[in-house]
């Protein structure tokens, strides 16, 4: 039987992370040895348990910027870091990423994503939730990309996966005949007359 993986959550709100635990303690490979709700708590518990993985976010008290966020990380030693990060913090992703080696996950995530972000940190392999790949991809985009909302940009994300209308409407929890509705709207709000158009404009890069 292998070892299980240890995890600290950190998180200001403490029903998230009783959300965040019910859902990593639902998976037999995974034990929460502790939790804390600020960042200067964090790297005592991380020197004390040496935890295989902390799963933290992004609004963690006392971590708000990317000098805090890199000084908290160099104290973690082998400790690995998974960052969830909610959409209205979503315009400090990029940079983020730069200057953090961590896995990157939205808040809104599924409970599979959250298992395999923690289980990937664990084997020291950085994982983006499929929001956080897109949020990546459109950054440096056209300026109106950007400011798509969340369903406009899972919309854009299935689209651009090959998905099938009933697919999207499944994806999305919209009804099929609202998809096809917001598929026409989408590509003429683009600029774009195919699919290949606005997968193009995905793979643009700064």
């Amino acid at each position: 039987m292998s070892t299980p993986i240890t995890l600290i959550i950190a998180h200001n709100h403490y029903v998230f992370s009783d959300i965040l635990q019910n859902i990593v303690e639902s998976h037999a490979g995974i034990g929460v040895v502790a939790r804390v709700d600020n960042g200067k708590a964090l790297p005592e518990k991380v020197k004390e348990l040496q935890p295989d993985v902390v799963l933290a976010g992004l609004e963690l008290e006392g971590v708000r910027d990317r000098a805090a966020w890199q000084k908290l990380a160099a104290g973690c030693d082998k400790t690995k870091l998974v960052v969830s990060w909610r959409h209205q913090d979503a315009d400090k992703l990029p940079a983020m990423i730069r200057a953090l080696h961590a896995g990157y996950i939205a808040r809104d995530a599924s409970p599979i994503e959250y298992l395999y972000a923690v289980k990937q940190a664990a084997k020291g392999k950085q994982y983006y939730c499929s929001q956080t790949q897109l949020r990546q991809r459109l950054n440096g985009a056209a300026s109106f990309a950007k400011n798509l909302d969340d369903t406009w940009l899972r919309m854009l994300y299935c689209i651009c996966m090959g998905y099938s209308n009933k697919e999207i409407a499944m994806a999305t929890g919209l009804k099929e005949n609202t998809v096809k509705s917001y598929r026409k709207k989408l590509k003429s709000m683009m600029g774009y007359r195919s699919v290949a158009g606005m997968e193009g404009m995905l793979n643009y890069e700064s």
